[in-house]
C-alpha cells in the first residue's frame, strides 16, 4: 500500500524519512519527489489500505525536520 507525505523539508533523504517512520511500520520502499514546491515521499508498506489511512492519520500534521507533515493514501494505487 502507498502513502504519500508532503511538505518535506528541501533538504530530505530517504535515510531520514526512513528512520522518522520506522516507529510506525516498517518501510519497503521510499520515492521522493521534488518536483514542484516542498518535496514529498511515497512511501510504500506492506499492509491494508485500513491500515494505510489509519497510519496517514497518524503521520498528518506531525512535526518534521521545522514542517508540519500532510499525508494521505492515493484514490487510486498506481503502479509504476
Amino acid at each position: 500500500m502507498r502513502i504519500v507525505i508532503g511538505n518535506l523539508p528541501d533538504d530530505v533523504s530517504e535515510e531520514a524519512i526512513q528512520a522518522a517512520l520506522s516507529a510506525f511500520a516498517p518501510v519497503s520502499a521510499i520515492t521522493l519527489s521534488r518536483e514542484s514546491g516542498a518535496p514529498s515521499a511515497i512511501i510504500e508498506m506492506d499492509m491494508k489500505k485500513s491500515e494505510a489511512d489509519t497510519l496517514a492519520k497518524r503521520i498528518q500534521g506531525r512535526m518534521f525536520q521545522g514542517r508540519e507533515l500532510r499525508a494521505w493514501v492515493p484514490i487510486m494505487d498506481w503502479k509504476k
